[in-house]
């Protein structure tokens, strides 16, 4: 009863789905240093036969949260690199569980990778909450800046499933170099509510969508509009857990100097972005990176990209998906879900099964 009396407590138990046990333990040395202990025998036997990496190497760090939970901060610091990617992890994973992903995407990119566990995550303290999740990523973002990074220029923001929420919420509070939003949601109502028939009919207006708007959380979809840097979207048109329409949505309410082409691959789901096509991924994500890098290394508006822009926003449309598989989709042909016929329908919520949430598995 309790639960059910607090809209946040609700919230949670929802969309947040810390693995239990961890899958990663911090311990002390005698130099002051963190130790990272995996629980799994197959990670910590990979992590002893990697050794020292010559290019990668990975700093742990515990910082505090104004909300005053101490969350972990895996820096991954790769020789010679410029840019650091502040990533923010789907729901139902730990950054131990993307440690050797983490790796790959720093060496592949030449970026450093910043991850953190939310609060209730790992070797965090405290609850899984919005607000913590919230105050978590402004830990991550501010110790990256205390560090000496110049967040225009250097940070680029990536969120991954639900966090595209604390991603976008940065790209409202903070300066940075650009956006990556993969697999994102519209906002909690609109992941687990398909849109009303109609809001001008008794459905629409008593739906809960309507009734609970107020309440909604995890509004990206409000947001996206704050955002003053480029942003990327990625998204699968085989994802059962979050409709592919929320990023094109998504892309349709951006401000138009900041759209870049969506990366739509066909026939990828929700966990496997990156595994269904692998150099596609990295690929497509180095170029818009390198775009980005060149525009703040000329000192140019990120506005003012030579990097290919959808000239036409995402539209309904009978074609068949026409490109190949890991090569992106014309927006014109994209054949949306029957329930996001229209801007109203589309821009006011998402479509999706209604699975819960699940992990991208993304150990390498």
């Amino acid at each position: 009863m309790d639960r059910m009396c607090s809209i946040e407590r609700l919230t949670s138990s929802m969309s947040f789905h810390p693995p239990s046990p961890p899958s990663y333990s911090f311990e002390g040395t005698e130099d002051g240093s963190l130790k990272l202990v995996f629980a799994h025998h197959d990670m910590a036997a990979a992590l002893l036969h990697m050794g020292r990496q010559r290019k990668v190497r990975c700093e742990l760090k515990l910082l505090r949260t104004s909300r005053r939970q101490s969350i972990p901060l895996f820096h991954f610091i790769c020789e010679g690199a410029r840019m650091t990617v502040l990533w923010s992890h789907a729901n139902a994973m730990d950054c131990g569980e993307m440690y050797f992903f983490f790796i790959e995407l720093a060496a592949r990119l030449n970026v450093n990778v910043a991850a953190y566990d939310y609060s209730g995550y790992g070797a965090a303290t405290g609850q899984p909450t919005e607000s913590n999740a919230y105050s978590d990523a402004r830990a991550a973002f501010d110790y990256l800046v205390s560090t000496g990074i110049d967040a225009e220029t250097q940070i680029i923001l990536y969120g991954q499933s639900i966090g595209s929420a604390p991603t976008l919420y940065l790209a409202t509070k903070r300066k940075y170099a650009a956006v990556i939003l993969h697999t994102p949601i519209l906002s909690g109502l609109r992941f687990l509510i398909p849109p009303p028939p109609g809001l001008c009919t008794w459905q629409g207006c008593c739906s809960p969508r309507c009734v609970y708007a107020p309440c909604d959380p995890f509004p990206n979809f409000k947001r996206i509009r704050r955002v003053s840097a480029p942003v990327l979207l990625i998204h699968g048109t085989a994802d059962r857990t979050v409709h592919y329409s929320h990023s094109l949505t998504l892309y349709e309410r951006l401000p138009p100097q900041h759209r870049r082409e969506p990366y739509i691959i066909e026939g990828a789901g929700h966990e496997n972005i990156v595994d269904y096509d692998v150099d596609g991924y990295f690929r497509r994500v180095q170029a818009f990176l390198s775009d980005v890098s060149s525009l703040s290394s000329n000192g140019r508006s990120t506005s003012d990209s030579a990097y290919p822009m959808a000239s036409r926003t995402a539209t309904v449309a009978s074609a068949p998906l026409t490109r190949a598989r890991g090569d992106g989709i014309d927006l014109h042909t994209v054949n949306m879900h029957p329930s996001c016929e229209s801007e109203e329908s589309a821009g006011k919520g998402g479509c999706n099964t209604g699975a819960p949430p699940t992990a991208l598995h993304m150990q390498r």
